[in-house]
């Protein structure tokens, strides 16, 4: 079923100059059956008008996702000549990123490699195992050094797009992973962590946004007990060892290697970077 689109008439956004001419407008659309994002901006882009009195169309924007295949879609019509509007960041639309890559720490308990330099019992690569067999056995692990990569993107908006819809949306994506790929990273190796931006007045049209993003790339060679995996960045794996006798002496060994699904994916179309 093709894309149907209706447009909102719950609020039109417009600006006009002393001399009473529109220079800026925002027109929300619903789009209906929308197969994703991209048939969502095609089809407002289909039916939205060229230009608006004599203000061109200068873009097409998702607000926000109500569904699997309903979005709200805004039409943004502006006048790029300056001299129809005092606002100093008409020109300043684009985003920027930002990258920092430091140190964090991350839960092992299983070693890499393990070497015995005294006595008899095997802990088959467990990490701070207290030597004790069955349902007394523990494994308390370690916390080691491991690579922390951040993302910061910036983009100038409407202060107008800036409703607590779009707040919701943004809000609801807080903590949650990439579904596709992202700005060059692979599905699963971003993790949303949030937004913000400050007003400079109350006659500001435009405002800087600021989204933060924490980057764990994806491994395919992450040795757990005597187990070589894969997992995305942000999902945890681990092993489950049990005890047995080796020529008498105890002995822990792997029993079973899991990878879990921590954190739930999501589009972050929605933020329209």
């Amino acid at each position: 079923m093709s894309a149907t689109v209706e447009q909102s008439y719950e609020a039109h956004t417009k600006k006009i100059n002393a001399k009473g001419a529109l220079t800026s407008a925002e027109i929300p659309y619903v789009v209906f059956n929308a197969a994703d994002e991209d048939d969502a901006l095609q089809a407002v882009l289909a039916v939205a008008p060229a230009a608006l009195e004599s203000v061109p169309l200068d873009s097409i924007e998702i607000d926000s996702r109500e569904n699997d295949s309903t979005y709200k879609v805004n039409a943004i019509y502006e006048k790029n000549d300056s001299s129809d509007s005092d606002d100093e960041d008409d020109d300043d639309d684009s985003s920027t990123v930002s990258f920092d890559c430091g140190g964090g720490t991350k839960h092992m308990t299983h070693s890499i490699k393990q070497t015995r330099v005294k006595g008899t019992k095997d802990a088959g690569g467990a990490i701070g195992w207290n030597g004790k067999s069955g349902s007394e056995m523990q494994i308390s692990g370690v916390d080691v050094p491991t690579a922390q990569l951040r993302e910061t993107y910036t983009r100038t908006m409407r202060l107008s797009r800036l409703t607590t819809s779009f707040k919701r949306s943004v809000a609801a994506l807080i903590g949650k992973v990439n579904s596709g790929t992202f700005k060059g990273w692979n599905a699963g190796e971003v993790m949303f962590l949030g937004m913000s931006y400050s007003s400079p007045s109350k006659s500001s049209t435009k405002v800087t946004v600021t989204f933060n993003f924490s980057v764990q790339p994806n491994e395919s060679d992450v040795k757990v007990g005597d187990t070589t995996t894969s997992k995305k960045g942000f999902e945890y794996a681990w092993a489950l060892s049990k005890t047995s006798a080796d020529n008498g002496a105890p002995k822990a060994e792997t029993e079973a290697v899991y990878v879990e699904q921590v954190c739930e994916y999501a589009s972050f179309s929605a933020l329209g970077l």
